[in-house]
């Protein structure tokens, strides 16, 4: 205890080196304090989505009957004066209503059932009606009624028209209802859970006013003296009664609520539930969630920091060799300054803390819209800042500071006195290394690739599958270890790979090449620290971008395989053809027609049967070279223009086990207009073997694909027997926006997918938008760490070297050349790091993407093959990034070049 306030002391005193010590520590601590405090601060828009939808805070339900039966109004009133109530909606759910299809010359056709039919007060509607888009009016006069637009079509009326509805039972009861309104109900975004008890969100809806719903069971022959069921939503004020930081005070005060509105509505005949409750623990599972997954994320600033954090505090224990070798003189035994250092490492930790939270509130105002992606969430500016961040911020930045302090704290506590009372100690240089982890590391990562690259290839049996689940469970975790053992290895293994580079010097420095390349070589460990730095960083980068990058340009090109070219259109009627329609379309550059046979029986089991006109396919869908096993496509066409030829998929070709060459008998059971039943046969010869094609349902693995005048036989079947599919390819600066709606108004048209529009979505999903921003947060944090904690500890090493620095300018050399030497060194590390990050990076990537995509023990291999792509962002990280670096080491040798040297010259070299 008595070297706290010393502990204490030293830290403060010295803010310099305090701040490079604990300056990795705290960059890394102020990024996931700025990702929780987001978290923290975005967790009431968070609950107000999850809560978004649902029926009420709480729904109730009361049977009143006799002379005392309730009424509506007055039951409203009533939960209203409740203490915290906003909101109420009583309704009835009317018994199911039969409307009468009639056709246009107004005959009767049959009836139409509605099974959800709402009395509602159009002032206070239920939050089905409310949240819905309407049509119209919900002021809903005797007589007239709202119908869902689903009825509405199906009935062929709009607002102003009459419609019948009967009972049920006997359709001599009924009455003719004026439509009012069109209802189009829509299920909240943020609705989670099944449906409340009294309706759904889904199926056809007709409401009246809730005055007229005895009326209406009159005229239907339908109503009760015994009595009537009324339902309700009541809505509380939610920020003074639900509490996202206290779910046990919430708790408490929902248990409250819900007796008070028990006792208002009275315990015969009546129930009440909470609706909120139930989500109170999915709302607090979901914060855990988002806690863990992001901290998970945050896991290359966090290991960078904590190298960064290792290098500054090793520099601050350097520095203090003469001042720890006195404290030893004067009787200060080994544990006590190992426990002198640690302590001090536990303070840096609280400061680390501290300003680390602190610099996390402006973090979290950037963070606060991407870890809360929740669509339809309105994003609160408030600050909050939990317990459970503050207590998590300080343990890891105390747990972080301890663990980069501990090594080199026990190792400058047992360095002999007469060594750390020397101005240059000959240890200090030394390369402290063991590689013995980091071959294990890499080890294992390589070894995993080369299970799971041999599981694809074998039989599935016991041992395969055995020995394939764990490199599987593995795969997510072979990059961090690739890339950590492969750089720490690179950097840290041999002192020769600085002396190997020092050479790329020589036309930035001239002739003080000689000096850098023995001053890197004297000192290698001070060179180790900072490369492995840059390449730790470089090689999280351009992994983090090539992997991304690599997975959406896979992405869009499964979207392009599924729907086989600009747009796929699905026609209603596949006896019309479209093909003359959609050509003449604006914008439209041609249209193949692709039709699937699902009745043909095949000798091998069991494919299905594409047919096409190869030359309009092949000009409308443009299959990549990938598609084909020899990466030509006019041999594939040739095959489909011979007739009698076809091409098989390559799932076939191995599981029929059959060979090009080969025939194969397809049949088709028919039925001719007299009602005979015919077998029609075509004989086809297997021409060519392919991946798939594009636009021939690419789920579907094994297929056989001919041209249509090969096929033509076989279209003599039931319409029910194929399936078309029009593939259109848009000519050159047309947009899907304008031609979508005219296809789409063509009335044989039933639905029109298209790829552009599938792939906006896809990067319009804020769930993965908020992946990509949150990544591009970490890499500019990334980058803040390689720029200005390298800055810093280049600034720390050159305090270290001033009188080594005094000492050449005092032989002769100026303070300018003294400085180009800095930067030299600089520029050499630099591209240490960068040769040995980028290469890591890059290759840890490649394998990453080709590997993980291999699935579980079994599973096929992905037919859309993955191609790896180093996009334009990681080239900028990799030019830019050094590029700020070496910025930083120029701006510290400035410092150097206007040197006083009498004054550092003063100073005792030991």
């Amino acid at each position: 205890m008595g070297l706290l306030p010393y502990a204490a002391r030293d830290v403060l005193r010295n803010r310099r080196r305090s701040i490079s010590s604990i300056l990795g520590v705290l960059l890394a601590v102020t990024f996931v304090a700025g990702t929780f405090i987001a978290i923290d601060s975005s967790a009431r828009a968070t609950l107000d989505a999850s809560l978004a939808g649902i029926p009420g805070d709480f729904s109730f339900s009361i049977y009143t009957f006799g002379p005392n039966q309730v009424n509506y109004s007055t039951l409203e009133q009533a939960v209203l004066e409740l203490g915290g109530v906003v909101n109420v909606s009583v309704y009835r759910n009317v018994a199911p209503l039969a409307f009468e299809l009639r056709n246009s010359s107004g005959g009767y056709e049959g009836s139409y059932y509605v099974s959800q039919a709402l009395a509602i007060n159009p002032d206070r509607p239920p939050v089905l009606i409310r949240d819905s888009k309407v049509s119209g009016s919900l002021r809903l006069p005797r007589g007239t009624v709202g119908l869902s637009r689903d009825v509405a079509t199906t009935l062929k009326v709009g607002p102003g028209d009459s419609v019948r509805v009967v009972a049920i039972s006997n359709r001599t009861f009924g009455t003719n209802l004026t439509v009012r309104a069109i209802i189009e109900p829509t299920l909240p975004t943020g609705f989670v859970g099944s449906p409340p008890p009294n309706y759904s969100y889904e199926g056809s809806i007709a409401v009246v006013d809730i005055r007229d719903a005895d009326w209406l069971l009159t005229q239907l022959n339908e109503s009760s003296t015994s009595g009537k069921t009324l339902n309700g939503e009541v809505w509380i004020d939610r920020t003074a009664y639900v509490s996202p930081y206290d779910t046990v005070l919430t708790t408490r005060n929902l248990e409250r609520l819900q007796r008070r509105l028990q006792t208002v509505l009275g315990s015969q005949g009546s129930s009440v539930s909470d609706n909120i409750l139930s989500r109170i623990q999915d709302f607090n599972n979901r914060i855990a969630a988002q806690r863990i997954q992001f901290f998970i994320f945050s896991a290359p600033v966090v290991l960078l920091g904590v190298y960064l954090g290792a290098v500054g505090v090793d520099l601050g224990h350097a520095e203090r060799r003469r001042e720890l070798a006195i404290l030893k003189t004067r009787g200060a035994r080994r544990g006590q300054l190992l426990g002198l250092l640690l302590t001090e490492a536990v303070f840096g930790g609280l400061i680390a803390a501290v300003i680390g939270l602190a610099a996390g509130v402006l973090v979290s105002r950037l963070l606060i819209g991407i870890v809360n992606p929740t669509p339809g969430s309105s994003l609160y500016d408030s600050f909050s800042l939990s317990a459970d961040t503050v207590l998590a911020v300080a343990l890891e930045s105390i747990l972080l500071m301890a663990a980069v302090a501990y090594r080199s704290a026990k190792r400058t506590a047992g360095l002999p006195i007469i060594e750390t009372l020397r101005y240059y100690a000959p240890g200090e240089t030394k390369i402290h290394y063991s590689p013995r982890v980091d071959i294990v590391l890499v080890s294992v990562g390589l070894l995993d690739y080369f299970l799971v690259w041999w599981r694809g290839g074998s039989p599935t049996n016991l041992l395969t599958f055995l020995m394939g689940v764990i490199p599987f469970l593995l795969l997510p975790f072979v990059p961090l270890m690739l890339i950590v053992g492969s750089t720490r290895l690179l950097t840290r293994g041999t002192g020769k790979v600085y002396d190997w580079f020092s050479h790329a010097a020589k036309p930035l420095v001239g002739e003080l090449y000689h000096i850098i390349r023995r001053n890197l070589s004297r000192n290698p460990r001070r060179s180790s620290n900072v490369a492995i730095i840059i390449a730790l960083g470089i090689a999280f980068g351009t992994f983090t971008l090539s992997t991304l990058a690599t997975q959406d340009a896979h992405t869009v090109r499964e979207i392009r395989a599924q729907v086989g070219a600009d747009m796929a259109v699905h026609p209603i009627d596949s006896q019309r053809n479209l093909e003359p329609n959609l050509t003449a379309v604006p914008g439209v550059a041609g249209a193949a027609l692709i039709r699937s046979f699902y009745s043909v029986n095949v000798n091998y089991c069991c494919p299905t049967v594409f047919g096409f006109d190869p030359k309009s396919y092949f000009a409308v869908a443009q299959p990549e070279s990938w598609y084909f096993l020899d990466g030509n496509s006019e041999s594939a066409r040739n095959v489909l223009s011979t007739t009698g030829q076809v091409l098989i998929s390559q799932a076939y070709f191995n599981q029929a086990f059959v060979e090009v060459g080969d025939p194969i008998y397809l049949s088709e059971t028919i039925m001719n207009s007299n009602n005979t039943v015919l077998v029609v046969q075509v004989n086809v010869t297997v021409g060519g073997v392919v991946r798939s094609l594009p636009g021939t349902s690419f789920g579907s693995s094994l297929a056989i694909f001919g041209s249509l005048d090969t096929l033509a036989p076989l279209q003599s079947g039931a319409s029910y027997s194929h399936s078309d599919v029009y593939l259109v390819d848009l000519a050159p600066g047309a947009s899907w926006r304008t031609v979508k709606p005219v296809i789409t108004s063509d009335p044989n048209v039933g639905y029109v997918a298209v790829a552009d529009e599938q792939i906006e979505a896809l990067t319009s999903n804020p769930f993965a938008r908020a992946l990509y921003q949150f990544i591009s947060m970490e890499l500019v944090f990334i980058g803040i760490i390689l720029t200005v904690g390298i800055g810093l500890i280049l600034y720390a090493a050159s305090l270290e070297r001033d009188v080594e620095f005094a000492a050449i300018i005092a032989r002769g050399s100026s303070g300018w050349q003294t400085a180009k030497l800095l930067v030299g060194e600089a520029f050499v590390i630099m591209l240490v790091g960068l040769a040995i990050g980028a290469s890591v990076g890059i290759g840890t990537a490649f394998f990453a993407t080709q590997f993980i995509t291999a699935g579980p023990p079994g599973s096929l291999a992905p037919l859309v093959p993955y191609f790896f792509v180093f996009p334009l962002e990681a080239l900028l990280l990799v030019l830019l990034g050094p590029a700020a670096m070496l910025l930083s080491a120029v701006l510290v040798s400035l410092r150097t070049a206007r040197m006083n040297v009498a004054q550092v010259l003063k100073l005792r070299g030991g």
